[in-house]
């Protein structure tokens, strides 16, 4: 009896580890269309999860460039405010400086103004005092005085000397202040360091042109300087003459410029001045080339003028 229990124990384990291989043989066993059926059914289902998981795969890369393309228009707004920003401050700080531009620019013209004609009257009393001067000197040497007289002759002269050296002094410091307040030149007028050049395309006698250029608060051309007539030359056409502010009528052979100096700058052409013909050349003019020629004064020629800028 127990080999009987123990055979049964037996053949029950080998049943039990056939099992499984039944199932196999049972799937095996299956017909070919419930095979097919149950293939397209395991198909089916990997499909399904394929689907699955790339959906879930697109919702997330959809969700990243979704937060980048966020991030992006955050960006691009925050830019755009502070250009915003900073052309609203470019803007205003562009008004600001134009308004002090425009009010600093008025008071330089102011300035020289005022300069230009304190600079005229000190000319204007320069003359009257030194006339004034000699007219005293002449008063004195014409009468028969004593020594006292003749030493107050000698305190008035050297009174003159010292109001003359004075008067020079300070109209040197006006024309040094003009320069310092130079703005630019008006329109059609050319400028060359701290001076403002006119050249007429009219013709006019040499008086003439000396009063049209006292029209515009200026007189004809005084040249100082090798510089200054080579400008002027530079902007002289071929074959055209100007007058310059330079004269002898006063004197013959003394020449003078308008503002009562002699020459300090000689440019004269070959053989000039010659005081050519019967009438006599006293006024000056200068060709394209720089060089000087005497004419008369009575010849309609074009003019330069000069003035501060």
């Amino acid at each position: 009896k127990k080999w009987d229990f123990a055979e049964r124990m037996e053949l029950e384990k080998q049943e039990q580890r056939k099992a499984p291989r039944g199932v196999v043989l049972s799937l095996l066993a299956l017909s070919p269309e419930r095979a097919v059926t149950l293939l397209y059914m395991l198909l089916a289902l990997t499909f399904v999860l394929f689907m699955a998981l790339t959906i879930i795969n697109v919702q997330r890369v959809s969700a990243v460039w979704e937060a980048l393309e966020q991030a992006r228009i955050r960006s691009e707004n925050s830019h755009m405010t502070a250009w915003h920003n900073l052309s609203e401050v470019q803007h205003t700080l562009d008004k600001q400086l134009s308004g002090e531009l425009k009010t600093i620019h008025g008071r330089l013209l102011n300035a020289s103004q005022e300069v230009e004609n304190m600079w005229w009257k000190m000319m204007q009393c320069k003359a009257e005092c030194g006339k004034e001067l000699s007219d005293r000197l002449r008063v004195l040497e014409e009468r028969d005085v004593l020594e006292p007289v003749l030493q107050q002759l000698a305190e008035v002269k050297e009174e003159q000397s010292r109001v003359s050296a004075l008067l020079d002094t300070a109209l040197e410091e006006t024309r040094n202040l003009s320069e310092i307040f130079c703005t630019r030149c008006p329109t059609g007028w050319q400028q060359f360091a701290k001076t403002c050049y006119f050249f007429s395309t009219a013709v006019k006698p040499w008086q003439a042109a000396k009063e049209s250029c006292a029209d515009f608060n200026a007189h004809l051309a005084i040249i100082d300087t090798e510089q200054e007539n080579k400008f002027l030359a530079n902007q002289i056409l071929e074959n055209r003459v100007f007058w310059l502010g330079l004269t002898d009528m006063h004197k013959e052979g003394d020449w003078q410029w308008v503002d009562g100096r002699s020459l300090s700058l000689s440019v004269w052409n070959s053989g000039e001045p010659n005081n050519a013909g019967d009438h006599g050349e006293d006024c000056a003019m200068i060709y394209s080339n720089g060089r000087w020629n005497d004419a008369p004064c009575s010849n309609a020629e074009a003019w330069i003028c000069e003035r501060s800028c």
